[in-house]
């Protein structure tokens, strides 16, 4: 909307109406433009302190430590330490005599020590290749004369190849810490002094990937049969189109699943939501909700603050800052309560799921969007972020305080974000998985990897 001086000197000097009729066209100009500068200042300063954006998202910025200030350098108390202690069995051990006497100078080789002091030194030793050589006999018996001879062991198929060593770490050093095969060559061109080629490190990976097969439907089923399960997906780009890696996990076993949807085709093909009966840890993603699945629901506190806090620096809400406090004090008290090995007694339940629903009916002035004007355009209109987020905490109140009553289920999803944060690492090295089956392959690998 452009007007020129002359035009708006014109308007200036026209009747009353037409003046106001102008400036209450200003005026909602002016409010749309101010909504779309706040939400852009609200995309401009989104990041994981205060949205469901992920860690990785921030770039550069400077993240906050959640450590106090001040206070006792190293490790935080509680931590058992990795201090080294002398070992009763030192692989060699080397005496430095005593000669001859400081003072006098007399001699004192056959002077029998009267005790020792003791120092280890502990280090790696100089890696170099190690050769197995395999030999079968051929004999003649003497009773019939028929040529006899003794098998190779299962594996050994050619004159020279690789042993179980090299595809082990091969797979290691590819999933676990995330090298490309040019540098996993160049790792063991400067160690051994052999350079394997990329084909034979693929066919390295591809054949563990083969030998974990059954290992992998073990953990599934296993999973499958616990009573509480963490759930969560990020993107993941393989022949450069987004695709997702979902994982499904608890305490001890880890299961992961490409697919290229994110939602409930993906979660059937993985094959594990739709059969299990369990607690489903979350993050809110409308999927999960699916009528045909059993389990019961139990949502991620952690991206609920942060979602408040979002709300809180830019809406300036009351309603989140109260809600956010007493998340945090339920889950304060929780902790407590199970430490001393008690539960969180029905009063107290009763007192927080009241303020609960205190906080969110006082709430409604502030994130409730008015009603539409009946003369402008039909249609939905998009809600906030924060009635989105009320609502959200309205209807799914059982599963969001679930913690509360049941000592099995965490406040937070961070089992399952920790299963798959360095796949994003993996894709910051590679950039992208140049095949479905690369993708496939170092899922299951990783699966194992981070299954106890």
């Amino acid at each position: 909307m452009k007007y020129t001086a002359e035009q708006i000197k014109q308007i200036s000097r026209s009747d009353p109406d037409t003046i106001a009729s102008f400036i209450t066209m200003l005026l909602v100009h002016i409010k749309k433009l101010e909504a779309r500068v706040s939400e852009l200042e609200r995309q401009l300063g989104s990041n994981s302190s205060n949205s469901s954006k992920p860690p990785s998202s921030d770039g550069l910025r400077k993240p906050r430590s959640m450590r106090p200030s001040g206070g006792k350098k190293g490790a935080p108390r509680g931590h058992d330490g990795h201090t080294f202690v002398l070992t009763p069995h030192p692989d060699e051990i080397i005496r430095h005599e005593v000669k001859t006497c400081s003072h006098c100078s007399a001699l004192l080789q056959d002077i029998p020590a009267q005790s020792h002091t003791r120092r280890q030194v502990v280090d790696l030793p100089l890696p170099r290749l190690f050769v197995t050589e395999h030999q079968v006999e051929m004999k003649m018996c003497p009773c019939c004369g028929v040529k006899q001879q003794s098998v190779f062991p299962e594996g050994v198929t050619a004159s020279v190849q690789y042993g179980e060593g090299w595809k082990a770490w091969t797979a290691y050093l590819s999933v676990n810490h995330c090298l490309p095969l040019e540098r996993i060559a160049q790792l063991f061109e400067d160690l051994s002094g052999h350079r394997p080629s990329e084909a034979t490190l693929l066919s390295h990976i591809h054949r563990v990937f083969e030998h974990l097969e059954p290992l992998e439907k073990d953990i599934r089923q296993r999973l499958k049969q616990s009573d509480l399960l963490h759930a969560d997906e990020t993107g993941l780009r393989i022949e450069g189109r987004l695709q997702w890696l979902h994982t499904a996990t608890n305490a001890e076993w880890t299961a992961y699943d490409v697919h290229e949807k994110r939602g409930k085709k993906a979660f059937e093909a993985m094959g594990m939501l739709p059969t299990y009966t369990g607690i489903l840890v979350h993050d809110c993603w409308a999927s999960y909700f699916s009528g045909d699945y059993r389990f019961e629901h139990a949502l991620c506190g952690a991206h609920l603050l942060r979602e408040c806090q979002g709300i809180i620096d830019y809406d300036k809400h009351r309603w989140a800052t109260e809600m956010q406090a007493l998340l945090r004090e339920a889950w304060t008290l929780t902790k407590k309560v199970r430490e001393e090995g008690r539960c969180v007694t029905s009063t107290i339940l009763a007192d927080l799921e009241s303020r609960y629903d205190v906080i969110l009916e006082q709430g409604v002035h502030e994130w409730k969007s008015p009603e539409p004007d009946p003369s402008k355009k039909r249609g939905p209109k998009a809600k906030s972020k924060a009635a989105n987020l009320a609502e959200r905490l309205r209807l799914h109140k059982p599963a969001v305080l679930r913690f509360l009553r049941d000592e099995r289920v965490p406040f937070d999803n961070s089992q399952a974000e920790r299963d798959i944060r360095m796949v994003k690492v993996k894709q910051k090295v590679s950039g992208t998985f140049r095949t479905p089956e690369g993708a496939h392959r170092f899922a299951r690998m990783w699966l194992y990897l981070h299954s106890s």
